[in-house]
């Protein structure tokens, strides 16, 4: 397996281009066609049919969608001129959730941003991050908006529970993985707490990643606290391990119009450090 197309998101936010770098960088690595997906929100229907001048709002964001795509459009043309790197730009009217979702699936690969509540140009529409990661039914590569990365997948840090989640995470990554320098898994004890039967030890991630070349070493620390404190540790870990890299399972669902997420997955998506990886 590997990653044949690899699709980046772009909206207004300031951090496109960190995203566009690390998207251009993967698609050199793997060879792959590097798709531009914009999507830059939709415009607000009750402005249109409620308020009078409804039809001058409509003609405002047309022309503030034009000019987010213009100005997309050249990043992601400028980021891989000349790289040899087979391109698609798709740039949907109105793009929701749904629609990212559904675009999602031309590819094996989707490369996000971290949700910035400071960037108000930044894709706005309520749970985007997260409805995307828990239903696009691809891995995610979630980039942080704060730091700089010049690259990602070097050293990777696994977190494992013996999930399914955690399984599709590690066979998801297996393309980073597989071309890793280093590679940790953490998988927390928690005293007192017998395994559920379905969960496997972490020794059968090591062993699995084995059979396909990838020689990872692994610890199992004792946790007493919940989910959140896990996600503050592996992200301490992280920081520790100099790690580039974080390959985790995301676990959440939704229920009656909220996401439901679990701790250390909330933890990751709003307090992440390095790039993370998820599956679901």
């Amino acid at each position: 397996m590997d990653y044949a197309t690899i699709m980046v998101h772009l909206d207004a936010s300031r951090h496109v281009h960190q995203r566009l770098h690390l998207a251009t960088q993967l698609a050199l690595e793997f060879n792959a066609a590097l798709v531009g997906l914009l999507a830059a929100g939709n415009p607000d229907p009750k402005a249109i049919r409620y308020f009078a001048d409804g039809d001058r709002y409509l003609a405002s964001y047309k022309e503030w969608h034009r000019q987010i795509e213009d100005c997309g459009r050249q990043a992601f043309e400028g980021a891989t001129k000349g790289t040899g790197i087979t391109t698609e730009w798709r740039a949907p009217e109105c793009a929701t959730v749904s629609s990212v979702q559904a675009d999602v699936h031309l590819a094996d690969l989707l490369i996000l941003g971290q949700r910035d509540s400071a960037d108000a140009e930044a894709f706005a529409e309520d749970h985007f991050v997260e409805s995307v990661v828990l239903h696009c039914g691809r891995p995610v590569l979630l980039v942080p908006y704060a730091g700089r990365f010049s690259s990602v997948g070097k050293n990777i840090l696994v977190a494992w529970n013996g999930s399914r989640e955690a399984a599709r995470a590690i066979r998801d990554a297996l393309p980073l993985l597989l071309r890793a320098d280093h590679v940790h898994i953490v998988s927390y004890l928690r005293p007192g707490i017998l395994r559920d039967p379905w969960l496997s030890p972490v020794e059968h991630a090591v062993q699995w990643l084995a059979r396909h070349g990838v020689q990872a070493t692994h610890e199992e620390p004792v946790l007493n606290g919940g989910g959140d404190d896990a996600g503050k540790l592996l992200l301490s870990l992280a920081a520790d391990r100099d790690a580039d890299l974080i390959v985790m399972g995301a676990y959440g669902h939704a229920r009656l119009r909220e996401i439901v997420l679990g701790g250390m997955t909330r933890t990751l998506l709003e307090s992440m450090t390095v790039p993370v990886l998820m599956s679901h």
